[in-house]
């Protein structure tokens, strides 16, 4: 596969800043729709830029390119996962506790480290293990509205297990992702990504929309509705998935999902700096933490 050197941090980066405006531009959809049917507009207005570039590309490979059946697997199991993980998430915030939530989700920056080393055969070297672990600090400590120690002591509840269990899904996704990329042979990185997007949204957008068909059909017509106000989410998400992939065709799935961490402190700083909001020492001390994490894992993970 092409080397596409340290071109995968810009890429997370601009994925990153994509994914912030995307999730308040996603919150304000909440005022009309239910939150799986908020959910599911990144993947339905994503999906035909996807279709679009992914048949573009599928039309122009060179001769010799191999994809494998392990691609559509691993794209499926990408796509599946992804849309369980955010429905846990959801359900983690329906049970009134948004922050205990949000902090046991995060276990995500060591699952996906692990997952990675398990499925891809792709571990972090000694100290990538010792920064992906102070980086899960750093969110915890941002996160944790009422206090790390609060939000360790309520483990047991529905909150945090769902939360749990929406971080697993979160990185068997970003795994799922770099393992797609990864099955076509003989392909450049732009190639790997936009057939890994489109295999990828297409069953999301099957999948999700089978789901509110049946359970809650009302969404699709309000969602339909409201297509001008739902658009802008399709588009950031549709940039950010792709960042996401293109990244993750560079580099491992660790390093990309550590660094994208890099979230919460930018939510922190916009309210500091623009909002001019008090916070915390803690809540500094976690943005310190999150940033001395993701530069061992980029630089000696």
């Amino acid at each position: 596969m092409q080397s596409g050197g340290l071109i995968w941090i810009p890429l997370t980066l601009a994925a990153t800043i994509a994914q912030v405006f995307r999730t308040a531009r996603q919150h304000e959809l909440r005022q009309f729709l239910s939150s799986s049917g908020a959910a599911y507009v990144r993947f339905l207005f994503a999906w035909p830029f996807a279709v679009l570039l992914g048949l573009l590309t599928w039309l122009r490979l060179p001769e010799g390119t191999d994809i494998q059946m392990s691609f559509w697997l691993w794209s499926a199991m990408a796509g599946m996962v992804q849309i369980t993980g955010t429905v846990l998430l959801l359900q983690a915030f329906r049970s009134r506790d948004f922050a205990i939530g949000t902090v046991y989700s995060k276990a995500e920056v060591i699952l996906v480290a692990v997952g990675s080393a398990v499925f891809l055969n792709e571990p972090l070297r000694g100290l990538g293990w010792l920064g992906a672990a102070v980086v899960l600090i750093g969110v915890a400590l941002l996160a944790a509205t009422s206090g790390i120690e609060a939000a360790l002591q309520r483990w047991g509840d529905p909150a945090a297990r769902l939360g749990i269990g929406a971080g697993l899904f979160f990185a068997l996704s970003a795994v799922g992702i770099r393992g797609a990329a990864t099955s076509i042979i003989s392909a450049t990185v732009w190639e790997r990504t936009c057939l890994t997007l489109f295999a990828i949204l297409s069953c999301q957008a099957l999948l999700h929309g089978i789901f509110l068909a049946v359970t809650d059909r009302r969404q699709l017509t309000l969602i339909w509705t409201h297509r001008a106000r739902c658009l802008p989410v399709g588009v950031l998400s549709f940039v950010g998935t792709m960042g996401w992939i293109a990244a993750m065709t560079v580099a491992t799935a660790a390093k990309v999902r550590t660094l994208g961490q890099v979230e919460i402190v930018l939510v922190f700083l916009i309210s500091l700096i623009r909002m001019r909001e008090k916070h915390p020492a803690k809540d500094y001390l976690g943005s310190g933490l999150v940033l001395i994490g993701v530069l061992l894992v980029v630089t000696l993970g």
